[in-house]
């Protein structure tokens, strides 16, 4: 019996789905740039991208410009993963205050990195994971596609046998780090990746 695999594909209209992602990540690189060490306060769920200053005195020293991220996330609402009613409460907020306090324990100075982000709200919420996406392919930021790691939460007990990662062995600091039993890595070759970094 043949198989008709077209009957399995979605068409997608890519001009179509241009026409709501790209004006979508325009707006989102118009918002401000704010220290990660003094949010504002506010609700909500969406999309963030972090940034580190380029003439600061770290690793990244000349790597990036201020205003290329470093790295690219999202906050969706709770539940939004198993398909049950979500609430947007502070998850956007929540999950940027958890990056400052990974970079702080990685003994990177927070006061060199700042952020942007936009809240999303209503049937824009289903649309975070495609910007998110949209976004890490236009930039393929450093902490993304390069240096994998500073996005994890900490390990449950089932996952203590993992390596570090890249990311860990460059900024170890986390308070979960010293329980993981998986061979380190090579910190030299992790920052040889830095230094042949491009931008886009």
């Amino acid at each position: 019996m043949s198989f008709d695999s077209s009957n399995n594909v979605l068409p997608i209209d890519e001009e179509l789905i241009d026409k709501i992602l790209v004006p979508a990540a325009k707006q989102f690189l118009s918002t401000e740039q704010y220290p990660i060490s003094s949010l504002p306060m506010f609700d909500g769920v969406g999309v963030y991208a972090i940034y580190v200053d380029s003439g600061a005195d770290t690793i990244y020293n000349g790597v990036l410009s201020d205003d290329y991220p470093v790295y690219v996330g999202k906050a969706v609402p709770s539940g939004s993963r198993q398909g049950k009613s979500t609430t947007a409460k502070k998850q956007l907020r929540d999950r940027l205050l958890e990056h400052k306090r990974s970079i702080d324990q990685g003994g990177l100075p927070v006061e060199y990195f700042k952020c942007r982000f936009m809240v999303m709200t209503g049937i824009g919420e289903d649309l975070i994971p495609a910007l998110e996406s949209t976004l890490i392919r236009m930039f393929h930021p450093l902490w993304n596609s390069y240096i994998d790691g500073f996005g994890i939460h900490t390990p449950g007990e089932g996952r203590l046998n993992q390596q570090p990662s890249e990311w860990d062995t460059l900024h170890p600091g986390r308070p979960w780090l010293h329980k993981l039993t998986g061979a380190p890595r090579d910190r030299n070759q992790i920052a040889e990746k830095i230094g042949s970094y491009r931008m886009r």
